[in-house]
């Protein structure tokens, strides 16, 4: 915007003024450049450019991505890449039996979109139709998601300022090319399913299904059914099966703390599920700040569950003696189930709890073997134990968990550096507060490395890790940056910190976790604190732990013609005051004109006038 100097007062024709002798004010333009060549940019301060965005997967994280910035950010161009055939994420593809949150329902939805759920634990169908029903009011597939679309390959252009994206139409076989300024990793960890490695697995002739490609509806009334794999996904499987099927063969492979899920308190009787009474969600609809203080009780519950995380801590005492207690009931107290079961030589916490009520007295039904030895081999017909019996089944369910090695399964590339190989199995994994990958530009992630991955909903986390993302395109818009990179130094003292800090706590014990990469004593990549900590830490970001590249020569440049865009744009030009508008609106107000007629000073006598102070 250019100011023209016709408006000064002094400029004005056919006055007297005081000054015209010694100044005229036209007569000397300002210059266009100093002598360097550097020119005001005429723009008042705050100006946004456009900036195109590119997010990887159409699950949660991205539908909050989309409502969010069409309400807060400006000159956006966002497109979102999915490989499946609708929105969901891991709630499209999970539709195992059983299939829930680990979450009480009500902690598990948007602030911004607060429903009435039918189940204390939702399951998988009612989470998915969630999301479904946002993504149709807000039409945002047709706005911005592609849909069967896998990325193939990832690299910053560091010349243009961009990242170059390699696309695969997965209903055509074309591969299209696509780029932008940021690139942002919306797809969760938990999303590339991996088979075990188990002999003879593939000669099985029966039904053979992985949990999370598990075929729905499929009915395993009257069927001898397998079932491998004792993580979260498996004690759910095996306790929403065991009463259908004929018989049932269980492994686990190792100890495991079966405890209370979360928000305990709040469920039905021994921590079961429940579905809500009708007239309980017409209280909760009908009385909207009475269903606030509810969420509110259970959040605060989820929320203090840290301190029983803390090695030697009495919380983590109680949560022993409680879980020990209540598993040896719940196992009959048979001796070689506790003996090989119930862990030794970790606390609970050790992996994120899940609600599987039923699980526990499952393993002791008179239908269910258990094995807590390896599996021999697969064969054709079912499966040879570890004492080299044949057993026959009809149906095997593969609960195995998923690649949880944090490398996407493209080429990620940087400077010339592969992901893989800056996180590799000898370096480990070096993130920047679970949002960052050092020394890669412009690029953040949802729920990555080192983020609280074991502390309760992500729904919380996802908003907050939006408003730090807005946050940092909005300062690249305003203030013409090309690039952003955690630096390499910051990130590994942010490593060595929650290493340290990590030893603390019952994640780095002896246990198989999907967050130490499924192994005993693999690198516990889970943040070093509360969720409130990390919450905390994440309103704004620190921009000192970034380098940070300019498009111009001088960073100031964004400072523009001595305006900001506020006394331009309609927001209120005295907002530091305070807001007058009804609506608690940023709008300049609609003043009362009337009222200088009873505050204006040209209304009193002479009585009121002060002279010569």
């Amino acid at each position: 915007m250019t100011i023209s100097l016709e408006a000064t007062p002094f400029a004005t024709t056919g006055t007297s003024n005081p000054m015209s002798d010694t100044i005229n004010i036209r007569d000397q333009p300002p210059p266009d450049a100093d002598q360097y060549g550097y020119q005001i940019r005429e723009q008042p301060m705050g100006t946004k450019k456009k900036i195109k965005i590119i997010l990887m997967g159409a699950g949660a994280s991205s539908l909050n991505f989309f409502k969010k910035s069409e309400e807060e950010m400006e000159n956006l161009e966002v497109v979102c890449y999915e490989k499946n055939h609708d929105i969901g994420g891991t709630w499209l593809e999970n539709r195992y039996p059983g299939c829930a949150c680990d979450i009480p329902a009500v902690g598990y939805q948007y602030s911004w979109k607060i429903k009435t759920w039918k189940h204390y634990y939702a399951y998988a169908p009612e989470i998915w139709q969630y999301l479904k029903e946002i993504e149709r009011e807000n039409d945002f597939i047709s706005k911005y998601i592609k849909l069967r679309h896998q990325i193939e390959h990832v690299e910053w252009d560091n010349t243009a300022g961009l990242w170059r994206l390699n696309i695969r139409n997965l209903g055509t076989g074309k591969v299209v090319e696509d780029n932008a300024e940021f690139f942002i990793n919306a797809g969760g960890v938990l999303n590339n399913w991996k088979w075990p490695n188990i002999n003879g697995l593939q000669s099985f002739k029966g039904k053979l299904m992985h949990s999370a490609h598990y075929e729905e509806g499929y009915n395993l009334s009257g069927k001898r059914v397998a079932v491998i794999g004792a993580g979260s996904s498996g004690v759910q499987i095996v306790a929403a099966i065991q009463p259908k099927v004929t018989y049932l063969y269980h492994w686990i492979r190792s100890p495991i703390w079966i405890t209370a899920g979360f928000a305990q308190r709040w469920a039905g009787k021994n921590g079961a599920n429940f579905r809500y009474s009708e007239e309980q969600r017409k209280f909760l609809e009908a009385k909207p700040m009475k269903y606030l203080e509810y969420r509110k009780q259970i959040e605060n519950e989820l929320n203090q569950r840290f301190k029983f995380i803390l090695k030697g801590s009495e919380e983590a005492r109680l949560a022993r003696e409680y879980a020990f207690t209540e598993m040896s009931t719940k196992l009959n107290n048979e001796p070689r189930l506790i003996d090989k079961i119930i862990p030794k030589d970790f606390n609970p916490g050790c992996r994120r709890p899940t609600p599987a009520p039923g699980y526990l007295e499952a393993l002791t039904a008179t239908n269910a073997t258990i094995f807590t030895d390896p599996i021999g081999e697969m064969t054709e017909t079912g499966f040879i134990d570890h004492e080299g019996k044949s057993h026959d089944v009809d149906v095997i369910i593969c609960a195995t968990g998923f690649d949880t090695s944090w490398l996407p399964r493209f080429p990620f590339i940087a400077n010339g550096v592969d992901l893989k190989d800056l996180w590799s199995p000898d370096q480990g994994v070096t993130s920047y507060l679970s949002i960052g990958i050092p020394t890669f530009p412009n690029t953040f992630s949802y729920c990555g490395p080192y983020g609280p991955l074991g502390h309760g909903s992500f729904m919380p986390l996802i908003e907050q890790w939006t408003h730090y993302i807005f946050a940092v395109i909005t300062k690249a818009q305003t203030e013409n940056i090309k690039s952003l990179r955690p630096r390499l130094s910051v990130s590994k003292q942010f490593r060595q910190h929650a290493d340290l800090f990590l030893q603390r706590t019952a994640w780095t014990s002896p246990c198989r976790s999907w967050f130490k990469q499924g192994k005993m004593n693999g690198q516990a990549a889970i943040w070093p604190g509360s969720r409130l900590h990390f919450l905390k830490l994440m309103e704004s970001p620190r921009y000192e732990d970034f380098e940070i590249e300019y498009w111009d020569e001088n960073r100031f440049a964004f400072l523009g013609n001595g305006f900001e865009t506020r006394e331009f744009d309609g927001r209120d030009i005295t907002n530091y005051l305070g807001c007058v508008d009804d609506e608690g609106r940023d709008v300049q107000p609609e003043f009362d004109q009337g009222l200088i007629d009873v505050l204006g000073g040209i209304t009193l006598d002479d009585r009121h006038i002060v002279r010569g102070g």
